[in-house]
């Protein structure tokens, strides 16, 4: 094989792996009954707070999993380069566990400190009330 064939096969299976691969997943992620997408957060999280923001083109919804066993949906749609949580008093329970458990005042406070510090990362910021 020539030199350029291998770069020319080098750049696809870039393309595929960078671009074409995540968009499928994400596609595929949307897709899912909740039970799956519930069970697939919890594998990702990481760490003690963790988000997955599931975008639709100019809606989608915000996911926060605290300790990989809680799990709250802010759903939003996009307004002047925010996102707008559109969902009426987003703090009142959890959504996972579906016993309708109630957020505590501590973890209010981890939820909100856990907001600003992925406003501080995303380019895209959250809102709760359209200012």
């Amino acid at each position: 094989m020539r030199p350029v064939q291998i770069v020319i096969i080098v750049c696809v299976i870039i393309l595929l792996g960078v671009v074409i691969f995540p968009l499928i997943n994400r596609k595929q992620f949307r897709n899912l009954p909740r039970e799956q997408k519930i069970r697939i957060l919890m594998k990702e999280a990481d760490s003690l707070s963790y988000f997955k923001n599931v975008s639709n083109g100019s809606s989608g919804t915000l996911y926060f999993v605290k300790n990989r066993r809680k799990i709250l949906e802010l759903p939003w749609k996009l307004v002047d380069g925010k996102m707008l949580c559109i969902r009426d008093y987003p703090f009142k329970r959890w959504d996972y566990p579906e016993d309708a458990v109630p957020i505590s005042e501590e973890e209010q406070i981890l939820l909100n400190k856990s907001i600003e510090n992925f406003n501080k990362k995303s380019a895209v910021k959250i809102v709760f009330t359209a200012d």
